[in-house]
């Protein structure tokens, strides 16, 4: 099994020139602004007419439901990648809002810091002549 820069490829053994899954990415839909850009992956089925005599299936009655089985579970698995990326860059957002989050906090921790700071020497200014 190998993989090219850029392009993925799955290749299950005797099954290579039956099924690829490949990626790529897409622009995202301007109406969602929280959309992510995540990698799209297609599946390509072939026939089994170009993968030679010894990866043909054997001619018994369940030909039809093995070759739904296995693209149910390719279309599972692509589905399941999918899922997984979506998930990864979720919580590389959440992340990176939490850095976010914790710097700003930092930042407001000063600023009330120095105005509280600010405060005290205004305070210890005024006439006490009241």
């Amino acid at each position: 099994m190998s993989e090219e820069a850029g392009s993925p490829q799955l290749s299950l053994s005797g099954y290579s020139s039956l099924f690829s899954i490949s990626s790529a990415t897409h622009p995202p839909p301007a109406a969602h602004p929280h959309h992510l850009d995540l990698p799209c992956l297609s599946l390509s089925i072939g026939t089994a007419a170009g993968a030679g005599e010894d990866q043909a299936v054997s001619s018994g009655g369940g030909d039809d439901q093995d070759t739904t089985a296995s693209v149910r579970m390719m279309k599972n698995r692509e589905s399941a990648l999918r899922s997984r990326a979506r998930k990864r860059a979720y919580v590389q957002e959440l992340e990176k809002e939490v850095r976010r989050l914790v710097d700003d906090n930092l930042k407001l921790k000063r600023q009330c810091k120095q105005l509280k700071a600010e405060m005290a020497a205004l305070v210890q200014q005024q006439p006490t002549d009241r």
